[in-house]
């Protein structure tokens, strides 16, 4: 059995997590139906509505047409909804019903458990990217290249909002809680995010806040890959995500073990 051997991982079995991310992979193919409609047709609706509607309706944005402008948003909030959904929503009901305990029956650790989830959710963040990349691409609004280099935001995405949503599973007492993980951190996030508009346009005060926003960063380093001109804040950008994550990570691995762990 591997295991990685550094400060940040060290002890983590890979078939531990390997196995714990082939679990949710078959719960899905056992739901793929009613699934489809987050992954495809919920994204797909908003990005017609915004992309042809408002697009109808506004020239251009920074240069490009809106709805190429608004597109890598749009993948790049469904990739966050999704992450965070599944590690948030998800990891609480799998630790009321008993599911985690359950799974630790098993050598398996409750750090391997967080890495577990949250490289599902990153799979998750990848696969709408992908659901809605490839209607985006038949559209004409991305290429395949840039395709690739969005779906890589959406990796960023996920293992990002995939542990704040662990952290919030782990602290909320209950699903009302809970909800508040939708309400007051990702929807915000979502609209202010740069995902319909540049940031330029808020008041000169809340450009900072904007920008330093857990969501801003990869919506930016999407938007470069979509637009080609890939410039040196777009690096910056997901160095900045990558290290929100190796922050989040810890803490949410340390507080999954106090909830499970008596």
């Amino acid at each position: 059995m591997v295991a990685l051997h550094s400060p940040y991982f060290a002890g983590v079995r890979l078939r531990s997590i390997a196995g714990i991310w082939f679990r949710h992979a078959l719960v899905l193919k056992h739901t793929w139906l009613p699934s489809i409609t987050w992954y495809f047709v919920e994204p797909f609706v908003a990005l017609m509505a915004i992309g042809l509607g408002i697009g109808a309706l506004v020239d251009d944005v920074d240069g490009l047409p809106y709805a190429q402008f608004v597109t890598p948003g749009i993948i790049a909030g469904s990739a966050m909804f999704h992450a965070i959904f599944e590690c948030s929503w998800g990891a609480f009901f799998r630790i009321q019903k008993g599911m985690y305990e359950t799974t630790m029956t098993a050598p398996v650790s409750t750090r391997e458990l967080a890495m577990g989830d949250i490289s599902w959710a990153m799979s998750r963040a990848v696969l709408t990217g992908f659901c809605i990349g490839a209607v985006a691409a038949l559209l004409g609004w991305i290429d395949t290249i840039s395709g690739v280099g969005v779906l890589l935001a959406a990796a960023l995405i996920g293992m990002q909002f995939g542990a704040l949503g662990l952290i919030f599973a782990a602290l909320s007492p209950n699903v009302h809680i809970l909800s508040l993980t939708f309400t007051v951190v990702a929807t915000p996030l979502y609209f202010f995010s740069g995902a319909f508009f540049p940031i330029s346009v808020l008041p000169d005060w809340v450009e900072p806040i904007a920008w330093a926003a857990p969501l801003t960063p990869a919506v930016h380093l999407a938007r470069g890959f979509v637009t080609g001109d890939l410039m040196l804040t777009h690096l910056f950008s997901a160095l900045y995500v990558l290290a929100i994550t190796a922050v989040l990570f810890p803490i949410a691995a340390v507080l999954l073990h106090r909830r499970l762990v008596k």
